[in-house]
């Protein structure tokens, strides 16, 4: 059998952008474009055409991985292909999300990036090696997870009743450099309660929205400061960020709730329950001193991600890429990713 060819690769990357899969959020039911089930079903024939022991596990209603396993000489060791399935959302887009166009050498269309241009790249690189080989060196398990993109429900399933695998590659928009390190991600929302009144007497409610202001002055003058005193020797300082605020219900009404969220860049070693306990005691403090009550939610937590430059999976990638490209480049990133589950 001949190896895939640069056209090979143009076309299953145009079928997986034509086949819609944004992330819903917590829409359901599930409607095009929302979900990942199309794009499961398309790469579940194509493993399953090419001789793999396939499986499909929901995750969320509707939502599942997909997990195609192909058999080497032995159980182990056992190598993961992993790119998630999901993709963010077409608002604001600026061409047709869904028909893949190609200029200049470059196909666009939405997750062309991320991560269906990486996910069509480790399906042709599978297959090579398996048009070249009848019994493949390793167990190779080929993964593509749900709800990456704002959750990470796929990555957490699939480790928690996965297979057991030696090294894992997993697929993220990196230029082609090898990222053995990124920062995790700790968010929150946060709610203060008031007392609803007409605001021809605000005297006798209680302004949700100033006590947040006393919030939000501390996280800007006192929490973010004080971050720049923690460092890691690869990824610098975390970081914290108010992205998103809401408050009361109409102009004439004195809101009697506000609400936050708060966006916490973690770094390797530290840990949700610190960090979670240090952001409390400040809040806590102003809550008691001014006469106020809040609630804190924690939304989402991405763990972040650490493997030693010098590890052999890290050193065999490197070795790959010099081979293939001529170069190779070794590197970290401040976002995070299914890598850190």
């Amino acid at each position: 059998m001949t190896a895939p060819t640069l056209a090979d690769a143009h076309n299953l990357l145009a079928r997986l952008i034509a086949t819609p899969s944004v992330n819903p959020g917590k829409r359901f039911p599930l409607e095009s474009p929302f979900g990942e089930e199309r794009v499961v079903e398309l790469l579940r024939g194509l493993l399953e055409s090419w001789g793999g022991d396939v499986s499909v596990e929901e995750v969320l209603p509707g939502r599942a991985n997909v997990i195609g396993r192909f058999g080497g000489r032995e159980e182990h060791p056992a190598l993961m292909l992993e790119a998630h399935s999901d993709t963010v959302s077409i608002e604001g887009m600026t061409i047709e999300p869904f028909e893949p166009r190609l200029e200049n050498g470059l196909l666009y269309g939405r997750g062309a990036s991320d991560v269906k241009g990486t996910l069509a790249a480790m399906l042709l690189g599978l297959k090579t090696v398996l048009n070249e080989s009848r019994i493949l060196p390793v167990t190779v398990y080929l993964v593509s997870t749900c709800d990456e993109e704002l959750g990470l429900a796929g990555a957490r399933d699939f480790a928690g009743r996965g297979p057991d695998v030696d090294a894992a590659i997993v697929g993220e928009p990196t230029d082609l450099a090898i990222i053995h390190a990124t920062k995790g991600a700790l968010r929150w929302r946060l709610t203060t309660k008031g007392l609803a009144a007409h605001s021809s007497d605000p005297s006798r409610g209680r302004n949700a929205i100033y006590f947040m202001r006393r919030i939000v002055e501390h996280i800007e003058e006192e929490l973010i400061p004080r971050l720049a005193m923690k460092s890691h020797p690869l990824l610098g300082n975390p970081a914290m960020t108010v992205g998103v605020i809401q408050g009361g219900t109409q102009v004439n009404i004195v809101p009697d709730f506000c609400r936050i969220e708060v966006d916490r860049r973690v770094l390797p070693g530290e840990t949700r329950e610190a960090i979670t306990a240090e952001f409390l005691e400040g809040i806590g403090a102003i809550a008691e001193s001014v006469g106020f009550e809040f609630t804190l939610e924690e939304d989402q937590w991405y763990p972040p991600f650490e493997q030693p430059a010098e590890s052999p999976v890290v050193e065999f990638a490197l070795g790959a890429c010099q081979r293939v490209l001529g170069e190779s480049t070794l590197a970290t990133a401040p976002w995070a990713a299914n890598s850190g589950v």
